[in-house]
């Protein structure tokens, strides 16, 4: 490929690549190269994901020098009190004492842990033990990382155990990385789990240990359970690639920093006088942060250079993470519903190492979509997570709503939240809770709903413009789905026959078996209400919510290759070698003169009372009579296809 002089795009996505050979970097013209959906080692993923001047920066630096790498992260989960943090201490030092009884960890903790390799070397292990309590789980997801080993503990006290929860965490923010099971089997009390269902459902899940944490006599156990730890770690798939000397040397420094964070300027003369610089095609202090922020090792967001956070490097990720689950955790904050101001949180960041650092800790917090400020009042903000769990009272006009369905296999926490942060601008004070939101934009409102035990979020419109605010909703709505790599979820489309029509409980199809009907020449679907189970149009109702534009939009996984191609009022939906091509914008419907046809009686009898009242009237009353009949025969045509549902009112105004 390196003899492709004048290659300019590249796309090897999906390649089950695991190296990209140095000689790419080569193609001078290269500008665009994607890589994603592929298991890379070498260079590592996350600065693929930079793009090719970012790997030309990497094997740039390679040249100057490498070493191997013997690292790997370690994250143990669970619900709170399995014992997480007894496992952390325990694998560090089997002499460890248990923790205190009401000792919990507060969000995350971060501990490091060093072993040898039989060839001498060192192996570094990055324990990070998070906390199981609820309030948490939301923001869990920022910190859970590929290219690790996980531990779920299972506690036997409890008779069910979370564990499906915590697996499809992992396998949503972990793209699968391996995990094993490790059963804390308290007092003795043996864990009941079916471990053969859970292995068909998950494949990460590769092997359990039961053990007793909290006894001598599961120190045993916790000896040999350390040991596969260890031998699972060091056969990682990223263990034992090649690493820029330079950049491990930059990032040693930074780490034996004792300080919380620096200044960029700071952070660029470290990099400057350790051979990591400015080049014409691109900053390869910028690219080394970026990587080092993706690995968890600092925090420092490139996004907006105007930023606090821009200007900030933060050393110490546990510095920045505690502040925030302080907020969380604030007696004032939570019972404020959420709500706190600038004076609050320096209250609560208090300690002279927050000292001038409130607005970069506040502005983490927005960053990580936790809060929000107030639109009428400056220096106010709303932490979304501990929002009223209880709906407001609201009225709600049922009369013609426009409604949108997202239906998810495994609903993770914080969608919702998320979401109402950012659609805070449009938020119709003071209707907004934990679960749902009422928005409004100009005169049209909409309620958007989580019901997390159902996995679904209902979406609900009432006003003059509903479709254009459905459309910012649900782009809002997919580019978060879209986040999650792996996250299986459904946009389901209300019907809009005559019965679905005004109905608050209208029948609802999954886009993507719409798309996949109308790739195999499919136009109609049923409706499955009762009685006249009516057959619909797919275009109108497409057209009715979400716009045939979204046919444009990539599928689900798996799904075949369909080529939807929009030329003006045309839809040609093209799949192997069937094609359908849809010439109007409205959907085709059948000739209001043909169907009226069925009503030949009518005409005859029309025709009838023409000839009697052609000997009674004068020419041109008998004209007009005429003209009328001829007008009757197709008016009645169309109105029984209106009440076929075969096609809209709009359209049965625009056919007369």
């Amino acid at each position: 490929i390196s003899r492709l002089t004048n290659l300019s795009y590249l796309n090897l996505s999906n390649n089950q690549q695991t190296i990209v050979p140095e000689t790419i970097t080569r193609l001078t013209k290269l500008s665009q190269l994607y890589l994603s959906d592929n298991p890379l080692e070498d260079p590592p993923i996350e600065i693929a994901n930079q793009g090719i001047n970012a790997i030309r920066e990497y094997f740039r630096q390679k040249q100057a020098g490498s070493e191997t790498l013997y690292e790997a992260k370690l994250i143990i989960i669970g619900e709170g009190g399995a014992g997480k943090t007894t496992l952390a201490r325990k694998i560090k030092n089997l002499n460890s004492p248990l923790p205190n009884a009401n000792e919990t960890t507060q969000g995350i903790d971060v501990q490091e842990w060093h072993f040898s390799l039989q060839n001498g070397a060192d192996f570094r292990v990055n324990i990070w033990d998070f906390g199981g309590q609820e309030i948490y789980h939301a923001t869990h997801q920022f910190f859970l990382t590929k290219r690790a080993l996980y531990l779920l503990v299972a506690d036997s006290r409890k008779e069910q155990p979370h564990l499906e929860y915590w697996l499809n965490v992992v396998e949503l923010f972990s793209d699968n990385s391996p995990l094993l099971l490790i059963k804390n089997e308290v007092s003795d009390r043996t864990v009941q789990i079916n471990e053969s269902q859970l292995r068909e459902r998950f494949a990460n899940l590769e092997d359990s240990f039961a053990t007793n944490l909290g006894s001598p006599e599961g120190r045993v156990n916790l000896e040999s359970i350390i040991y596969k730890i260890k031998c699972r770690l060091t056969k990682l798939p990223h263990i034992g690639t090649k690493y820029p000397k330079t950049w491990s040397k930059i990032r040693t420094i930074l780490e034996q920093d004792n300080r919380n964070y620096i200044s960029l300027d700071q952070y660029f003369n470290i990099c400057d006088q350790n051979g990591v610089t400015l080049s014409n095609s691109v900053d390869g202090r910028l690219t080394l942060s970026q990587y080092l922020h993706d690995l968890g090792v600092i925090i420092h967001f490139q996004d907006d250079k105007k930023s606090l956070l821009y200007k900030t490097i933060i050393l110490n990720p546990n510095w920045g993470t505690d502040a925030i689950y302080k907020v969380l955790d604030s007696n004032t904050v939570k019972g404020n519903l959420g709500k706190f101001t600038f004076t609050d949180v320096s209250k609560i960041w208090h300690e002279p190492k927050y000292n001038n650092m409130q607005g970069e800790l506040l502005e983490l917090m927005l960053k990580f979509k936790l809060c929000y400020e107030l639109k009428n009042q400056k220096n106010t903000y709303i932490a979304t997570q501990l929002l009223d769990s209880n709906p407001p009272q609201y009225a709600w006009n049922i009369n013609d709503n426009l409604f949108l369905r997202y239906e998810y296999d495994f609903m993770p926490k914080g969608i919702l939240t998320r979401f109402i942060v950012e659609m805070h601008h449009c938020i119709d004070e003071p209707k907004v809770w934990r679960s749902g939101v009422i928005l409004k934009r100009d005169n049209t409102f909409a309620e958007v709903i989580e019901t997390y035990d159902r996995r679904e979020i209902k979406i609900r419109l009432s006003g003059t413009n509903k479709r254009d605010f459905l459309a910012v909703i649900t782009y809002k709505l997919d580019e978060i789905n879209n986040s999650y790599e792996r996250l299986r979820v459904k946009k389901m489309i209300p019907c809009n026959c005559s019965v679905c029509k005004n109905s608050q409980e209208p029948h609802f199809y999954d886009f993507d078996e719409l798309r996949e009907r109308m790739a195999n020449n499919q136009q109609t679907v049923e409706c499955n209400k009762p009685p006249s189970y009516n057959k619909v149009n797919i275009l109108s109702l497409i057209d009715d919510t979400i716009g045939r534009e979204k046919l444009l939009e990539k599928g689900q996984e798996g799904e075949p290759r369909i080529n939807y191609h929009i030329y003006g009022s045309r839809v040609e939906i093209n799949q192997g070698r069937g094609a359908m091509e849809e010439k109007e914008n409205k959907p085709q419907v059948a000739s209001a003169w043909a169907n009226g046809s069925f009503y030949l009686f009518v005409f005859v009898v029309v025709v009838a009372g023409i000839g009697f009242l052609g000997n009674q009237l004068s020419f041109p009353v008998f004209c007009v009579v005429v003209i009328a009949g001829v007008l009757f025969v197709p008016i009645i045509g169309a109105l029984q296809l209106m009440q076929d549902a075969r096609f809209q009112e709009e359209t049965f105004l625009e056919l007369m």
